[in-house]
């Protein structure tokens, strides 16, 4: 699908944001002007949230046309999903890439995801993805580095225009992501450094004295740790198998809000994206 209407309509993406002057009245019931903006949902009606006046709106029309008009140059990219989180506040286009790479005999299918705001939370940003094919484990991760992210200010329909070569940095890290986790996959480790992990991700082990910890604390300890075990069983004792084990319970076993798209949006921007790429970098000093 790459006609900009289509994946407009087919994903609920079909609206507006309108940056709106507010008002208050006093007690005279004269009107005082506001230096904050209202950002409206044309769809929903919503007010989403308020903003100053140096805000720059983005339109999910134009975020979707550019990344279409960016992506022919590469052949091997594909609209597969667009989707609208937590009621229109923030959208994602997730681009298939062409093939899948393998990791210890794991299929791993390939993403660029652009993410922007519609409610000032955050700016538009373009990063890699990736879903391993055997367990649905989803990983996620966007860079700081200015050229893959930008802030909504008088720059960002720049970098809105410069999206084809975002996309471009996007491809050639996806690739590095894939060597990593093959290095990962010929490191081998104890299965006693999940207690390492565990307790980088949440601050308490198996090791640690529990007495303190709520029955909370606890299950999510236990459920990482089975995790961590059942894929180690699958993958090996391995750095690969070690950190498929936190991707694992991101992607099925950690909460997630209880609305569309809920699970999704914590495993890109939510607490969930933080696990994954702590789990990530810890594995990294492994090595």
């Amino acid at each position: 699908m790459t006609n900009v209407n289509e994946i407009l309509d087919a994903n609920g993406l079909n609206f507006r944001i309108e940056k709106m002057p507010m008002f208050a009245m006093d007690l005279d019931n004269g009107v005082i002007e506001s230096n904050y903006f209202g950002l409206l949902n044309t769809q929903s009606g919503e007010i989403i949230n308020t903003v100053k006046k140096g805000y720059h709106v983005t339109q999910n029309e134009e975020i979707v046309s550019n990344v279409v008009k960016g992506m022919e140059q590469y052949g091997e990219l594909s609209v597969n999903k667009a989707y609208s989180i937590k009621g229109g506040r923030r959208i994602a286009l997730q681009l298939a890439i062409e093939g899948k790479a393998t990791v210890n005999g794991d299929e791993i299918k390939r993403y660029v995801t652009i993410v922007d705001s519609n409610d000032g939370t955050s700016g538009l940003g373009v990063g890699i993805g990736d879903l391993t094919m055997s367990c649905q484990n989803q990983f996620y991760q966007f860079y700081k580095g200015s050229q893959i992210k930008a802030r909504h200010t008088a720059s960002i329909q720049g970098k809105v225009s410069q999206l084809s070569n975002m996309i471009g940095t996007a491809l050639s890290e996806s690739m590095k992501l894939v060597d990593l986790y093959r290095a990962f996959e010929t490191t081998k480790v104890s299965r006693n450094l999940a207690h390492g992990l565990v307790n980088n991700l949440i601050g308490f082990d198996k090791t640690s004295d529990l007495s303190e910890v709520k029955t909370r604390g606890l299950n999510i300890m236990e459920a990482m740790y089975d995790n961590i075990h059942h894929q180690m069983n699958e993958k090996g004792e391995n750095l690969w198998g070690l950190h498929s084990g936190i991707t694992r319970f991101t992607t099925h076993d950690k909460s997630a809000p209880n609305r569309d798209n809920g699970r999704l949006e914590m495993m890109l921007v939510g607490n969930g994206a933080k696990m994954n790429n702590q789990s990530l970098d810890f594995a990294k000093l492994m090595m």
